[in-house]
């Protein structure tokens, strides 16, 4: 019986050592873990591989013949929507929308300095700029932050491709659009597509406009 006592104790100490040592560097390790986590998560922000994609590259004309770029907006948070104002249901409910959020912004004295408005017609032979002009002055749209551009069709509907909104045109002419407004950050970055149907076509379910301007105010 003493013989089994004694050759049982050099195993009870190894796992004592081993018990120990578990304990010992327990914490460091779960530390390291927790920095290495912590490092990764700022490295993935910081170089590139934010959740947020790049905007693709644009150039448009505005209604006073001014050139509207991506790059020449940035440091403004950006509403992009693509319209066309013949439309004959989601661009004149979207673009009244747009003007309420505006108004919004205004108390705030946001807009214009620190947000904009990007409305790219998808229909620019009919919606020339004076066409633009009358369009946009039937929502009281402030055109100091608030563009109406063109340029050639073609070259839209593959920016709004690129976007990931379709536009279609069928053999008769008629156009047609997913109703998304773009969220763009002040370094031109996607934030959101916002689903403007949510805010006018759901009746009692309807979002509020607080929410609209929720979405915009975070992305600065």
């Amino acid at each position: 019986m003493e013989q089994q006592q004694t050759e049982e104790q050099p195993e009870a100490k190894q796992e004592q050592r081993i018990s120990a040592n578990r304990r010992r560097y327990a914490f460091p390790l779960t530390l390291l873990a927790v920095c290495l986590v912590l490092g990764g998560y700022i490295l993935w922000n910081q170089y590139g591989g934010s959740k947020y994609e790049k905007g693709a590259d644009f150039s448009y004309t505005d209604t006073d013949g001014n050139t509207v770029t991506l790059a020449n907006t940035n440091g403004s948070v950006r509403l992009l929507y693509f319209f066309f104002s013949y439309c004959p249901d989601v661009c004149p409910p979207t673009t009244f929308l747009m003007s309420q959020a505006q108004d919004e912004l205004k108390k705030e004295g946001l807009f214009g300095d620190k947000v904009q408005f990007l409305s790219v017609s998808i229909d620019p032979t009919r919606d020339t700029p004076e066409r633009l002009k009358e369009f946009a002055g039937k929502f009281d749209a402030d055109l100091s932050g608030w563009k109406f551009l063109r340029g050639d069709e073609k070259e839209t509907a593959d920016l709004a491709r690129k976007y990931q909104i379709l536009v279609t045109k069928d053999d008769e002419g008629n156009f047609g659009h997913m109703n998304l407004i773009v969220l763009l950050d002040k370094k031109g970055r996607i934030r959101d597509w916002i689903s403007a149907n949510d805010y006018f076509a759901n009746g009692d379910k309807n979002l509020p406009l607080s929410d609209f301007v929720k979405k915009i105010k975070d992305a600065m």
